[in-house]
């Protein structure tokens, strides 16, 4: 019973989140946690520990006991997610340059690869998977929890920006490039180097998705 419940669970959080990335939950929308039930089939046990999940990530609010809103994009979250990606990814993947072993350095690549798959869902877990395997073989368990979160966290900015949906070959191009100089330089042995990369990679974004969302702030 307790593992189909998690199963329920798990496949609820997926799809609320999913409403929030693609924008059918609009930010700062409210909605019913009983409607919400009624429209996924399920009870309002599985909808209330998924949203205890997505508020955890900062996706979901829960200021009622009946119902949630998804939480507004704010310019202060966004530069709290990237100030603590800094630093936290950044010195797991300078650590983990020279510690991959030739399976998961061929995975890394591999994963490289699915990040410009022409399925936007392929395309997209392939980016995320591929971050994580940049600080792979550093990270315990806490640095996993914590990185995850932030990845969770970022996605709602990210997904604005780099819609996996809306993509032309240009960008297409332009991204797999930008990845694969992290991925050459995660090969080499410059645990500085690696550090450096990535940091001009996050910066790059943000300063992207700061730029897309002001306006729609009015900052």
């Amino acid at each position: 019973m307790a593992s189909s419940n998690s199963s329920a669970v798990d496949l609820v959080t997926a799809e609320i989140r999913r409403a929030v990335l693609t924008g059918t939950l609009a930010a700062g929308k409210q909605f019913s946690i009983r409607d919400l039930a009624e429209q996924l089939g399920v009870s309002h046990i599985p909808i209330r520990e998924a949203l205890r999940r997505l508020e955890s990530q900062g996706l979901i609010l829960l200021p009622k006991a009946r119902s949630a809103s998804v939480a507004p994009l704010d310019l202060k979250d966004l530069e709290a997610i990237y100030r603590l990606r800094y630093v936290v990814e950044l010195p797991l993947a300078a650590t983990s340059v020279g510690q991959r072993t030739p399976a998961e350095a061929s995975h890394l690549n591999d994963l490289l690869e699915a990040s410009r798959d022409l399925d936007p869902e392929v395309a997209w877990q392939g980016h995320y998977d591929f971050h994580e395997a940049l600080v792979r073989p550093a990270a315990n368990p806490w640095d996993d929890r914590i990185l995850h979160t932030l990845w969770m966290a970022a996605e709602r900015y990210t997904h604005l920006v780099f819609d996996p949906t809306q993509i032309t070959v240009a960008e297409r191009a332009r991204r797999y490039e930008t990845h694969r100089v992290l991925r050459d330089v995660a090969m080499a042995d410059d645990p500085a180097a690696m550090s450096e990369a990535l940091r001009l990679h996050l910066a790059a974004n943000e300063n992207r998705i700061r730029a897309h969302i002001a306006p729609l702030k009015g900052n």
